[in-house]
């Protein structure tokens, strides 16, 4: 089982974010839907986002988030990658 710090997840900055502090939680390997993550990559995109989620909060002095995904085009994913947006409210 691979540690959080395993690599498998990374964030950036939202290029056109929503509010200050928007972030992406995207899978190193690239997919475009999160069915097609392995269990390992799954936990460790989760357990990366529940980290981001605790640093942007604290960073914006946010005491909530908005955690969303758009799994494939149809709901609205306009980039075939993968990943969990991360909005501090």
């Amino acid at each position: 089982t691979p540690s959080p710090k395993a690599g498998l997840s990374l964030a950036v900055v939202n290029l056109k974010p929503l509010s200050p502090g928007h972030v992406l939680v995207i899978p190193r390997r690239v997919v475009a839907t999160l069915a097609q993550l392995n269990a390992d990559e799954l936990a460790d995109l989760w357990r990366s986002a529940r980290e981001v989620h605790a640093l942007v909060c604290g960073v914006h002095g946010a005491g909530a988030a908005l955690f969303g995904v758009q799994d494939g085009r149809g709901a609205g994913q306009s980039v075939p990658h993968a990943h969990i947006h991360i909005i501090p409210r």
